[in-house]
């Protein structure tokens, strides 16, 4: 009886460290919203700023999470690997379009987007 609990428990902490955790992949970035100014002189700057809202990660056509943007723009989510559809969810004047991302067995995979405000 001890052999084979002691088997069961070799094989256990055998396929565990096989699989990475969910934590060793994910999705992370930043969105910013631009323009800012209808127009940008020289001298006068007019930088794109940082977005705050809600990022949909789908597959296929399920969602699968939702992550919101924190500290200046930025976002991360630990996700399994596979291939995504990320898009910013934007309410209100504004527009970005959503990018296909592969999510990678370990370690994450970096995105940029920037909301189009419209201004012009």
């Amino acid at each position: 009886m001890f052999v084979l609990a002691l088997g069961l428990a070799s094989c256990r902490g055998d396929a565990t460290e096989e699989l990475p955790s969910p934590a060793d992949s994910g999705i992370r970035g930043v969105v910013t919203s631009g323009p800012q100014c209808p127009v940008v002189q020289a001298g006068s700057p007019c930088p794109d700023e940082p977005w705050e809202g809600r990022i949909d990660i789908t597959a296929g056509s399920d969602l699968v999470a939702t992550v919101s943007t924190f500290d200046g723009g930025r976002f991360s989510i630990a996700i399994d690997p596979g291939t995504y559809r990320v898009q910013p969810r934007v309410e209100g004047p504004g527009t970005a379009p959503p990018m296909t991302v592969e999510v990678p067995v370990q370690g994450y995979v970096e995105v940029a987007f920037t909301v189009d405000t419209g201004i012009r």
